[in-house]
C-alpha cells in the first residue's frame, strides 16, 4: 500500500509567505514616506527661522554701522545731522542712540544701538540688537557688542618732549645746539581747543649751547624744565596703545611693521610706521640689550613723509629729511640736520630706558628745524585716518532672551 507521508513538507512548503512579507515592506515604506511628509513639512519652518536669524544679526550689524557713521561725522564733521559729539556729552548718547529708540529698516526689521563710554577717551561701547520683523512682536533677535576706537589724539603741548617714562634715578635732558630752530608760535597750526605751553618740555634740563631759536607760543615759554612724570601721561602711549597700533600695522593696506635696526635713506611708505623690538616684546628699562634698538633717518630727500613713525627703542634723524606727523620713540630722539627739510608735528621721546649721558639722553638737536603742528600729529599729515572702528578682537554676540 502506497504512503503520502511527506516528512520534510512542512519545511520546504512556503505557501502564505507572501502577505507578512508584504505586510513588513509597507510598514517600512509608509514609515519613511511620514518621515519625509514631517521632514518636508518642517524644513520651511527651518529655513525661515535660519533666514529671520541671518536677518536680525544684518539688523543688528546696520545698528553697528550706523553708530560708527555718527561717531566718524562727530570727530570729522561734528555740524553734520545725527553726528555723536566727541567726547560724548552723556553717556550713554541721546536719541536714536540710547538704545531705546527703535529704527525701522522698511518691513524687513530694524534695530535699536546705544553707544557709551568706554575705558579711554578714544574708545566707545557700542550695543546693538536687531529684530525681525520688529521690536513689538519679534520672531528672531540678535544682539552686537563692541567696543569702537579711532586713533590716539595725542595733543602735545610742545613741539619736542622729552620725559614720562624715565626709570627713578635718572634725568631726561634736553640738550639744544648749532643754530636749531624749534617753533611752537604759529597759531594756525595749532587744534581747537588745544593751545601748547612750551616749545620744548624735559622731565629734567633744557640746556643749549650755540645759537638755538626757540619760540614759544602765545603766553607759553621757551623751555619747560623739570617736569613731573604725570605732566606727560596724557601724550603718551600706554602699553595698550602701542598693542593696538602694532596690531594696526600688520593688517595689510593699514599701515607698516617692522622688527629691529632700520635705515631709511629716502622717505618711508606714509601712515602709520610701527618698528618693534627683534623679540617682539614691549620694550622696557630691563629689556635685554638684543631689543635695544634704533633707527636711522637721513639722506637727502627730494620728497616729504608724513605719517606716525613710533618706535620701541631709539630715533636718529639727519640731513635733509622732511617729515609731517609723529615722531614717538620710547628710547632716546637724537635731530641733527642740515638746516633744510625739517618735522613738522611733534617729536616724543619717553626715554624708558637710559642709554645715552644724563646730558644729551633725549634730544640733541643740531640744525633740524622743528615747528609745531597738533594737527598733523592728529592725522599724520593726513594721512593717519580718523575714522571710528571696531577695536580688533572686541566683536562679540551674545544671547538675547
Amino acid at each position: 500500500m502506497k504512503s503520502d507521508f511527506r516528512p520534510f513538507d512542512g519545511l520546504v512548503n512556503e505557501r502564505g509567505m507572501a502577505l507578512p512579507v508584504t505586510l513588513i515592506v509597507l510598514t517600512l515604506v509608509t514609515t519613511l514616506a511620514l518621515a519625509f511628509l514631517v521632514l518636508s513639512a518642517s524644513e520651511p519652518v527651518i529655513a525661515a527661522n535660519h533666514m529671520a536669524s541671518a536677518q536680525a544679526r544684518a539688523m543688528a550689524e546696520s545698528g553697528v554701522e550706523r553708530a560708527l557713521w555718527a561717531l566718524t561725522m562727530g570727530t570729522t564733521a561734528p555740524t553734520t545731522t545725527g553726528a555723536v559729539a566727541d567726547p560724548l556729552p552723556s553717556s550713554p548718547a541721546g536719541q536714536p542712540y540710547n538704545g531705546g529708540t527703535y529704527v525701522a529698516m522698511g518691513t524687513i526689521g530694524g534695530f535699536t544701538v546705544s553707544i557709551a563710554n568706554g575705558a579711554a577717551s578714544n574708545e566707545r561701547v557700542i550695543e546693538a540688537i536687531g529684530y525681525v520683523p520688529n521690536n513689538v512682536n519679534p520672531v528672531a533677535t540678535k544682539k552686537i557688542i563692541l567696543t569702537a576706537t579711532r586713533m590716539k589724539w595725542l595733543d602735545p603741548p610742545c613741539a619736542i618732549c622729552a620725559g614720562g617714562e624715565a626709570p627713578n634715578g635718572t634725568q631726561t635732558n634736553i640738550q639744544i645746539g648749532g643754530a636749531a630752530t624749534v617753533d611752537a608760535s604759529v597759531t594756525e597750526n595749532y587744534c581747537n581747543g588745544v593751545m601748547p605751553t612750551a616749545a620744548t618740555m624735559s622731565q629734567g634740563s633744557v640746556n643749549t649751547n650755540g645759537n638755538p631759536d626757540l619760540s614759544a607760543p602765545p603766553g607759553g615759554v621757551p623751555a619747560l624744565q623739570h617736569q613731573s612724570a604725570s605732566n606727560f601721561q596724557s601724550f603718551l602711549f600706554t602699553d595698550a596703545d602701542m598693542e593696538m597700533l602694532k596690531t594696526i600695522a600688520q593688517m595689510p593696506g593699514r599701515g607698516t611693521y617692522l622688527q629691529g635696526s632700520q635705515t631709511f635713506t629716502s622717505p618711508p611708505p606714509n601712515g602709520i610706521i610701527f618698528i618693534d623690538t627683534p623679540s617682539g616684546n614691549p620694550f622696557t628699562a630691563s629689556s635685554p640689550s638684543s631689543d635695544i634698538i634704533t633707527v636711522d633717518v637721513h639722506g637727502t630727500w627730494s620728497q616729504g613723509w608724513s605719517g606716525w613713525l613710533v618706535v620701541r627703542g631709539s630715533v636718529y634723524i639727519s640731513g635733509n629729511v622732511t617729515m609731517n606727523g609723529l615722531i614717538y620713540a620710547q628710547n632716546d630722539v637724537t635731530l641733527d640736520g642740515t638746516g633744510g627739510g625739517g618735522i613738522s608735528g611733534a617729536v616724543i621721546s619717553t626715554n624708558r630706558m637710559d642709554t645715552q649721558s644724563t646730558t644729551v639722553d633725549a634730544q640733541s638737536i643740531g640744525n633740524a628745524p622743528t615747528t609745531y603742528n597738533c594737527r598733523a600729529v592728529r592725522d599724520g599729515g593726513g594721512t593717519i585716518s580718523q575714522n571710528w572702528f571696531a577695536k580688533p578682537g572686541t566683536f562679540r554676540e551674545v544671547a538675547t532672551f
